[in-house]
């Protein structure tokens, strides 16, 4: 167990890892990444694995969701989509016109005449748990 916020989001590659470097199966190595800690939380009966009146947080992969290579499609959580790579890809395209946009608009008053100023970069501060501030 770990409270490492980047765990959550890889926990199929620890899994695997389990599989590889452990011995155990693929549904051993499932389980101990959904169903045991639900056990642990006495929380199974409402999470953990798949069946009927039970709240499911679903994961659709592009591959063997053991395979480091797997990447996530389309991700629901009590019913709603919260992820899905199509609308994604749509979004990610918007967003490139919308700069794009941007950017033509900001040489377009350059052009002009119009004063500018340098991008001032933000030093954001890394805390890390050794940090004393």
């Amino acid at each position: 167990n770990s409270d490492d916020g980047e765990m959550s989001r890889r926990l199929n590659q620890e899994a695997a890892k389990t599989v590889k470097y452990g011995g155990v199966s693929e549904e051993e190595a499932w389980k101990m990444v959904t169903l045991n800690p639900a056990k642990l939380l006495h929380i199974d009966d409402r999470v953990g694995s798949i069946k009927v009146g039970k709240d499911a947080d679903i994961v659709l992969w592009s591959d063997h969701p053991l395979s480091v290579y797997a990447k996530a499609e389309k991700t629901m959580i009590e019913g709603a989509t919260y992820f899905d790579i199509e609308k994604d890809k749509q979004m990610r395209t918007k967003i490139k016109q919308e700069r794009n946009d941007l950017m033509a608009m900001m040489l377009q008053e350059k052009n002009k005449g119009i004063k500018t100023q340098p991008i001032k970069a933000e030093d954001k501060q890394q805390l890390h748990c050794d940090s004393m501030d």
